[in-house]
C-alpha cells in the first residue's frame, strides 16, 4: 500500500530511501521518542509538554556525553520530521473514522513537537560546544 501510493510521487520515495541510517544512540533515542508518540496518540487526556520534557532531558543527557550530539539530535529530528510527514500524507489517502483522525493527529502533533525540541536542543549544545572555556 506504501508503495502504490509513492508511485504517484516518485520523488518523495527516492528522498527516503535515501535518509541516513540511525547511529545505534540515535536509533535508542528514535524507539524512546516513538514510545511517547504512542503513549500520546492513544491516550486523549495526556498532556504533551511534560512527557516530551521527561525525554529530551534524558536524551540531551546522552547527547552531552557524546561528540557528535548536537548532530544526532539534528539526524533524530529530521527522522521524526519525515515520519510525520508519511503519517500526514498516508492519513490524507485513507478514510479514517474521527477516533482515528485523531489519533493520527495526536501522532503528527508529538512527532513535530519532538522534532522541534530536538533542533532546539541541537542548536543548544552546538553553542554550548563552541563557547570558549575559561
Amino acid at each position: 500500500m506504501l508503495l502504490s501510493a509513492y508511485r504517484e510521487n516518485p520523488e518523495e520515495l527516492e528522498q527516503i530511501m535515501t535518509l541516513p541510517r540511525l547511529t545505534g544512540l540515535e536509533y535508542y533515542w528514535f524507539g524512546k521518542s516513538q514510545s511517547i508518540v504512542s503513549v500520546y496518540s492513544h491516550h486523549r487526556h495526556m498532556e504533551l509538554d511534560p512527557a516530551v520534557a521527561d525525554v529530551v532531558l534524558t536524551i540531551k543527557n546522552d547527547a552531552k556525553s557524546c561528540y557528535t550530539g548536537p548532530q544526532s539530535l539534528r539526524r533524530l529530528a529530521e527522522r521524526l520530521d519525515n515520519e510525520a510527514a508519511d503519517a500526514t500524507f498516508m492519513e490524507a489517502l485513507s478514510v479514517l473514522d474521527d477516533g482515528k483522525h485523531v489519533e493520527a493527529s495526536r501522532r503528527v502533533e508529538a512527532m513535530r513537537c519532538l522534532s522541534s525540541r530536538f533542533l532546539a536542543t541541537a542548536d543548544e549544545l552546538q553553542t554550548a560546544k563552541e563557547r570558549p572555556v575559561m
